[in-house]
């Protein structure tokens, strides 16, 4: 059989078998060769890397025409599944016409820049909840990349008297119905001082951030991105569209703190740049909608966090950690951890151990925090009923007091359908019970979570003292016995971290076998579900409340009705994500050093450090680092990565090479 007549499967066959930039060359050449042939053509539009002057061709080949309608063909706009915009001088107009006539896009890359898109452009792609050109592939969405360069050459206070920030953005994504999207990344680029093109570079970018920025000018601010960030991101992580899909999160804001956005709940108020909202005014949608979602934990199922050029420093590692309990891997290059001065070598890097061992006890604070509001949310009932009895002891002597001497016919009958009689009879105003008879309620404990960190990466800063050279590099002989006792006390830390975590849950073992207090754990991944933590949530609910006839089971029905009639005096739900222990392994640590690829669950050995960060504020060609000057301190080049490292999953995750 000739080849120009083979079927359209065996082609297809053909072309999975090449490598991805082989396969646009080839089915061009097939095109050409055999154009009778039913070569799949398909796959030309299924990924699809664009630069400015492409727009208007690629629009005009994918808008619907009249005679594919009549002929019932398949149309070329539903063959794309990626689609990359690496471009700072696109035309906004035509990429959102293009965009919103892309129903099957599963991955997405903009590139933003002072030359294409405003905040009203990208406001209206992502707005789904109005009419205009928005994006029509919310449900098949996986990966959405989006990268900011707002840096221009003259100054203008333009941005900043207009407002003209990308918040809305944030905005918008925290309104979107559940979806699927698992990977997104939100990327500033980092300020620098090359000068290559005035309209930026049109290749896919290299890891070192060394694109060729405009030439800069000294002595002005450079425009910023997002404003509200500390208000919209919390809101963000914890929308219907990201909060259980999301699992690989980049988030890139050079010199920028980021911890509470990460860490804290929603702002009560919506942002409204320093306005009040009136007394008796009617709330926005915006405004009860965070409210509602502030008492949700963000991202449950999030697995890599990349923070690189952040300003995150070692003391901020804890708190990230606990707030996502399936956090393994942390890509922290550029960032602020042990960057001061001599501190991550002085001692023979003592600090190291002690930033290991605050990530293995970390969920000893977290466990110690839910236990006190746990407690406090069980114990206001409790107070409310002495309460009451103060306040019925207090109506009862007034009434007393005005009685009258004499006669007690029908009309100064002790018996009244007034008000004040009707509430001394409610259960609120009943006759006050003492301490010695009220019962005492059984305490409940919190069993500390096990670490579940498994990558860590940063930079290894040195005093800029110890640099002779332009490389960043320190001479083997002093490198290598640095790295070796910072691998030393990372691996002491952590295991001195653990055996802190083991005893900890050793006593509320012990304390829990002799029938003195209840305990609740945290859930894992797999016990939160594929689509939500009700099923959790009620689990721990309903073992609070049913009473059941263990030993252990002090917490009546009534005991919980009252606990949650009293749970808006009490800011979040303290039940959530909680299971109650009802069984002794689930006291048990898995103390083995097996890596993550072998068990998920053993702890002992420590996570892989890598210190081979690339340092993202560099510039090409010099050594030193932009802001060595105000902390006096070099991060070190040239350090091989460790096997295993997190930049290898990096690298496999995202589709840009950043």
């Amino acid at each position: 059989m000739p080849f120009s007549c083979l079927p359209a499967e065996i082609y297809a066959a053909f072309i999975e078998q090449l490598n991805e930039p082989d396969i646009r060359p080839t089915l061009l050449a097939l095109t050409r060769a055999i154009p009778r042939s039913p070569v799949p053509r398909y796959q030309l539009f299924r990924r699809i890397r664009i630069k400015a002057d492409q727009l208007v061709q690629l629009y005009q080949r994918i808008r619907p025409r009249q005679q594919d309608i009549e002929r019932q063909e398949e149309e070329p706009r539903t063959w794309v599944q990626e689609l990359s915009l690496e471009t700072w001088t696109a035309d906004a107009e035509i990429v959102l016409n293009i965009l919103t006539l892309l129903p099957n896009l599963s991955a997405l890359t903009i590139w933003i820049g002072p030359k294409n898109f405003t905040p009203e452009h990208l406001e209206e792609l992502f707005s789904i909840d109005r009419e205009g050109r928005c994006l029509r592939c919310v449900k098949n969405l996986s990966y959405l990349s989006l990268r900011f360069r707002p840096y221009v050459q003259k100054a203008s206070y333009h941005q900043f008297l207009s407002g003209s920030y990308f918040d809305s953005i944030l905005e918008s994504l925290s309104r979107w119905p559940p979806g699927r999207l698992s990977t997104l990344s939100i990327v500033q680029d980092p300020l620098t001082s090359e000068s290559l093109t005035s309209e930026g570079s049109e290749v896919s970018p290299p890891s070192t951030f060394s694109l060729g920025l405009p030439q800069l000018a000294a002595g002005f601010a450079q425009p910023i991105v997002f404003f509200q960030l500390e208000s919209t991101f919390p809101s963000l992580l914890r929308g219907p569209y990201l909060r259980i899909p999301l699992q690989t999160l980049r988030l890139r804001f050079p010199s920028r703190n980021i911890t509470r956005s990460l860490t804290q709940a929603p702002v009560p108020h919506p942002p409204s740049y320093g306005a009040s909202i009136p007394a008796g005014s009617k709330p926005s949608s915006k405004y009860v909608r965070r409210v509602a979602n502030a008492h949700l934990s963000p991202t449950p199922y999030l697995k890599f966090l990349d923070l690189s050029t952040c300003l995150i420093s070692e003391s901020s590692l804890p708190q990230i950690i606990t707030q996502y309990p399936s956090l393994t891997h942390i890509i922290l290059d550029s960032c602020n951890v042990l960057r001061n001065h001599d501190v991550a070598i002085r001692d023979n890097a003592r600090e190291w151990g002690s930033v290991s061992m605050s990530c293995a006890v970390a969920g000893m604070g977290k466990a110690k925090e839910r236990e006190r509001k746990l407690n406090a949310w069980l114990d206001a009932p409790r107070t409310g009923k002495k309460r009451g009895g103060k306040l019925d002891d207090r109506g009862s002597q007034a009434h007393n007091s005005a009685r009258t001497r004499g006669r007690k016919g029908l009309a100064t009958a002790t018996l009244s359908l007034r008000k004040e009689d009707t509430l001394s009879e409610s259960p609120s105003f009943r006759p006050a019970i003492t301490d010695s008879s009220t019962p005492e309620r059984i305490r409940i404990r919190i069993l500390p979570p096990l670490p579940t960190l498994r990558n860590l990466t940063a930079n290894l800063y040195v005093p800029a003292s110890m640099i002779t050279s332009e490389t960043s590099m320190l001479p083997p002989d002093i490198l290598d016995p640095l790295l070796v006792d910072i691998h030393r006390e990372w691996e002491r830390g952590w295991a001195e971290g653990l055996t802190q975590l083991v005893k900890a849950r050793e006593r509320i073992h012990a304390s829990w076998r002799n029938n003195l207090v209840r305990v609740m754990r945290f859930a894992t991944a797999e016990e939160l579900g594929d689509f939500g933590m009700s099923s959790s949530e009620n689990h721990a609910q309903s073992s609070l409340g049913t009473g059941d006839s263990s030993p252990r089971s002090h917490l009546t029905k009534m005991d919980f009705r009252l606990s949650e009639a009293n749970n808006s005096e009490i800011t979040g739900d303290p039940l959530q994500d909680l299971i109650e222990v009802v069984d002794k392994s689930e006291f048990d640590v898995d103390m083995s050093e097996l890596s993550s690829q072998v068990s998920s669950t053993s702890v002992g050995k420590a996570p892989v450090l890598c210190l081979a960060g690339v340092s993202l504020f560099t510039n090409s060609g010099q050594g030193v680092s932009s802001l060595a000057g105000d902390i006096g301190s070099v991060a070190i080049q040239g350090i091989d990565h460790t096997l295993g490292c997190a930049h290898e999953v990096n690298r496999k995750l995202w589709l840009d090479g950043m």
